[in-house]
């Protein structure tokens, strides 16, 4: 099994919305992560199981799931089924403006301040859940389209899709919000930022607030593997990133990400990767000259 993993740009600046789709020949699989943007992820082919924050869901062929912005998400395989999905990642600010705006402030900030929890499993059986689908799935057709205006009808399309999902939302003022969420949302902002430092279980735990067992036994039941099995998943991103961007010497990169020890580092980018790093950047550079459309990507299944 051959897996790519890299990091995707959602869109642009001036255009903050990108779909991307990803292929999954050995079952649904999706790494542990979280990003700033909104998400609406849509499974065509296959079956599996979606962790969102702590939370699993099964999801059938055809259902989609959103995503809230700095959620914890990862997939998980039922079978070794192939799948295939795609997301729709937008960032809020494609909205329009945080100051004095109407519809931010009714609408997209009680979103990301937990105070108004859209569903986050949506099925072809139940009407407005179908014409959200169904809304996602000519956002994904369009993408591809050489048509005119069409940022416009792609940001018409977007609001429509939202409209559904906060008419259907429910007021959770004040329901208290979950505390261990937090703090690993903290744990991996901090790992993001020092992944290339010597990590210890005791930098992990303090920067959680939780003694070093209660963390362990928190992180495991939200991102459902060990916080040193991450670190290695983001190190690895993160030189997969650069070995896409950089003809620096392999074995400096793998230093830069917090890998002493080179012959490891390429085992374990085999192993989680499916190639060698330079296997890897030989195929990002080739596949980086075919890229010709702006907000759209497509990439293979990401370990979990």
């Amino acid at each position: 099994m051959e897996f790519v993993y890299e990091t995707i740009e959602h869109g642009t600046s001036n255009f903050p919305i990108g779909i991307h789709e990803t292929n999954c020949p050995e079952g649904f699989r999706l790494y542990p992560h979280m990003h700033s943007e909104f998400e609406f992820f849509v499974l065509t082919k296959g079956s599996g199981t979606i962790c969102i924050d702590g939370t699993t869901y099964p999801l059938s062929q055809g259902e989609g799931v959103f995503v809230n912005s700095r959620s914890i998400h990862l997939g998980m395989p039922t079978s070794s089924e192939p799948a295939f999905f795609y997301a729709i990642v937008f960032s809020p600010q494609i909205f329009g403006s945080y100051i004095n705006d109407i519809v931010i402030d009714k609408y997209v900030a009680p979103v990301i301040h937990h105070s108004l929890r859209l569903p986050v499993l949506y099925s072809r059986n139940i009407p407005w859940q179908e014409e959200a689908l169904k809304t996602a799935e000519t956002m994904y057709t369009l993408r591809r389209q050489d048509i005119p205006c069409k940022e416009l009808k792609f940001k018409a399309l977007l609001f429509h899709l939202w409209s559904i999902f906060c008419e259907h939302g429910r007021d959770t003022t004040h329901t208290p919000p979950g505390g261990r969420i937090d703090e690993i949302r903290q744990t991996i902002d901090f790992i993001d930022r020092e992944y290339a430092s010597k990590l210890t279980l005791s930098d992990l735990a303090k920067c959680a607030h939780m003694s070093e067992s209660h963390f362990c036994r928190s992180f495991a039941d939200v991102m459902h593997m060990t916080p040193f099995a991450y670190i290695q998943q983001v190190r690895i991103q993160k030189s997969c990133q650069i070995l896409k961007n950089d003809d620096a010497p392999i074995s400096r990169i793998a230093l830069s990400c917090g890998f002493n020890d080179f012959s490891y580092y390429s085992r374990r980018f085999r192993e989680l990767i499916g190639c060698t790093p330079s296997e890897y950047r030989k195929r990002a550079f080739a596949s980086y000259s075919r890229q010709n459309e702006v907000g759209s990507g497509e990439k293979d299944a990401k370990p979990n």
